[in-house]
């Protein structure tokens, strides 16, 4: 009997021996591939992952390129019909069982300078052009990190100090006969708040097409007279490329460096394409796209601050969302509103806090949307909804904007949200009618049906002088 458990307790302790070494076995085959394969294999897929992040910087190049020859070649665009998403994989880079943590990258709109500026030598012409752009940052543990920048039509790639245009701008020129050139220049500008966002997740940029505006058009601007050099500034942070592209651009057009033109660098950011005074006669064209750029982060990829969102076409119409802006459908007196659901092509609302903000360049230079009454009698009106059944979740407060401009000095109103009880407030206007301003104000709300969310408004009359609303919205809080 003793016989018997001293061999059970032998192969006991045998198996159990067995065990640990084929643990620790395993154990040092997991270490030796960690040391010797991971560090590779994670090289690998952080550079997959820089491949699959210049395919989202493309798309944002393609969507504006597209963009932009819709709206040249569609004279009766009037802004905001245009609109896309490009979804952004913002970490990567990962290898299952053995390095499962994706590494981080980070997207960014207008973060960077990028300035246009055109100046004719021989002529008063100068104008500066602020274009924006939009940025993606690598944050790689094992493969070196990259910059990929779209700005004014071009993608470029960075790495360290230096910088390579892999996708071209538009901006051409071209020789008609002997020393005529025409030069064609079209700068997209990428309006929006500066934001950014880090992740290992998902973001979106949401891209609008709002306008496209001739800026010179030397043949017409200057009819009769010859343009026999000028100055195109280009301030940036990738002055290498542009550069290299801007060189390359007027040696194919046949053009002689040190003779017919020169590239210098006025300050350590900015790179300068000068064509001298040598005989030949340039032919200057130069339109301005502006583009919306709204960025957005999360698993449904929200597009935008919550302060500035607006309805996801993809999700449930009758259902009101929190954060999000919302202009009026109905009025009880009949007051027109499908002119109030849009603003000013181009326009960022200021980050300004207050009652009355003054809008400054928001002219009515675009197919005009407002709604204009005379204040012979006073306006009296309440907005409402009617298409939304439910809210996503119970708000307590309600934002209320509102662009808006006197023909006179000032009034008084009277208004109210969701019924609360009536407050006085004043509404200001100068410069005889012309300066437009921003009316902002959150008030608490108890409301649990998308119906009761009303705006009453009441202004005084003032002698048969008008009070015009070019946009009015709520969003819930």
């Amino acid at each position: 009997m003793s016989r018997k458990n001293l061999l059970k307790s032998e192969s006991a302790a045998a198996i159990a021996i067995a065990a640990v070494l084929l643990l620790g076995l395993a154990f040092t085959m997991i270490s030796v591939v960690k040391l010797n394969h991971a560090p590779e294999w994670k090289i690998d897929a952080e550079r997959d992952y820089s491949y699959d992040a210049w395919g989202n910087m493309e798309d944002v190049k393609n969507r504006i390129d597209l963009f932009t020859r819709f709206m040249d070649s569609n004279s009766n665009y009037s802004g905001y019909g245009l609109s896309a998403t490009v979804p952004f994989s913002m970490g990567g880079g990962d290898v299952p069982v053995f390095e499962p943590s994706k590494s981080n990258s980070k997207l960014s709109v207008n973060n960077e300078e990028y300035t246009m500026n055109i100046t004719l030598a021989n002529h008063s012409f100068s104008h500066k052009i602020d274009c924006g752009g939009v940025t993606c940052y690598s944050e790689n543990r094992q493969y070196p990190d990259q910059v990929f920048r779209y700005e004014n039509g071009a993608l470029i790639m960075a790495q360290g100090e230096s910088s390579q245009m892999k996708r071209k701008p538009s901006f051409d020129i071209q020789k008609i006969g002997n020393e005529n050139y025409a030069i064609t220049i079209n700068a997209i500008n990428l309006t929006g708040e500066t934001t950014s966002v880090s992740s290992s997740n998902l973001a979106a940029l949401r891209l609008t097409g709002c306008s496209i505006n001739p800026i010179l058009n030397s043949s017409t601007d200057y009819l009769n007279e010859s343009i026999n050099s000028f100055n195109l500034s280009i301030c940036t942070r990738y002055t290498d490329a542009w550069a290299t592209y801007l060189n390359d651009t007027a040696k194919e057009a046949g053009l002689e460096y040190g003779t017919d033109y020169q590239i210098t660098y006025p300050d350590s950011g900015c790179v300068c394409l000068s064509f001298l005074p040598t005989g030949n006669n340039y032919s200057i064209y130069v339109n301005k796209t502006i583009i919306g750029a709204e960025l957005g982060t999360g698993s449904g990829m929200d597009i935008g601050n919550t302060s500035d969102s607006e309805p996801d076409e993809d999700e449930d119409e009758s259902v009101m969302k929190v954060g999000t802006w919302y202009t009026f459908e109905l009025s009880d007196n009949g007051t027109a509103i499908l002119p109030l659901r849009d603003y000013k092509p181009g326009f960022v609302f200021p980050a300004s806090s207050g009652v009355n903000v003054k809008l400054e360049n928001y002219d009515n230079n675009y197919p005009t949307n407002e709604f204009n009454y005379s204040m012979a009698t006073s306006f009296e009106d309440t907005f409402r909804f009617n298409s939304f059944a439910d809210f996503n979740s119970k708000p307590n407060s309600a934002t209320i904007r509102m662009i808006y401009k006197l023909d006179y000095s000032s009034t008084s109103v009277t208004r109210n949200i969701a019924e609360n009880n009536p407050e006085h407030a004043v509404l200001v206007g100068n410069n005889n009618g012309k300066d437009w301003y921003l009316y902002s104000e959150t008030t608490p709300i108890n409301i649990i049906d998308p119906s009761d969310l009303t705006f009453y408004l009441k202004i005084d009359e003032k002698n048969g002088k008008n009070f015009h609303i070019d946009y009015l919205a709520v969003r819930l809080n």
